[in-house]
């Protein structure tokens, strides 16, 4: 279940903060059965690892993505050859409908980099606002006001940026392996 972080200003205007994360919640519709995509899903996943060498280095084919399935649901992200701390962690459930089987796919990134993030654009934001209220008592522009916005909208559009590459890929990815459409996101 999603967490909804609103504030509240001055008791009028409402703001809904989770919608600057990154995340995603796609529903796919399908004429597969069940037991199919789950058969589909078992050829491209394979068991989580710690450590694994994928590229140049290593011969062995791997699968798309590594995770587990559990009944009617599924825990993955996809195997890349290379670093992005911001691949998004994807959880799928299969219900069965009566014209077929919908998958709801939520794609959120990793809690611990949420978190740094968060963190990191707290206190940069704080930086910004203290640098702000300064100029404004001092009545006089400062240059040194652009490396706390510069820093914001870096990391803002970094993570957006790192999430985004990898969620595009999977949704194609999800939706031919389903052989489905997308009927929300």
């Amino acid at each position: 279940m999603d967490k909804v972080v609103n504030c509240y200003i001055f008791g009028r205007i409402k703001i809904d903060f989770m919608i600057f994360l990154p995340k995603e919640n796609i529903i796919y519709k399908t004429k597969l059965e069940p037991i199919e995509i789950i058969y589909r899903l078992n050829n491209v996943i394979e068991p989580y690892k710690s450590f694994r060498l994928k590229g140049i280095l290593s011969e062995k084919e791997f699968k798309e993505y590594e995770g587990e399935i559990i009944n009617n649901t599924y825990n993955v992200k996809r195997i890349i050859s290379y670093r992005n701390s911001f691949l998004p962690r994807i959880e799928g459930e299969i219900i069965k409908d009566l014209s077929g089987t919908k998958i709801n796919v939520k794609m959120k990134l990793h809690s611990l980099v949420l978190f740094f993030m968060i963190i990191w654009m707290s206190l940069t934001l704080i930086f910004f606002l203290f640098l702000l209220k300064e100029m404004i008592k001092a009545e006089k522009f400062s240059f040194e006001i652009f490396p706390a916005l510069l820093m914001l909208i870096f990391g803002y559009g970094m993570t957006l940026g790192g999430f985004k590459y990898e969620s595009i890929k999977s949704k194609k990815y999800f939706e031919k392996l389903f052989e489905a459409e997308i009927i929300k996101e």
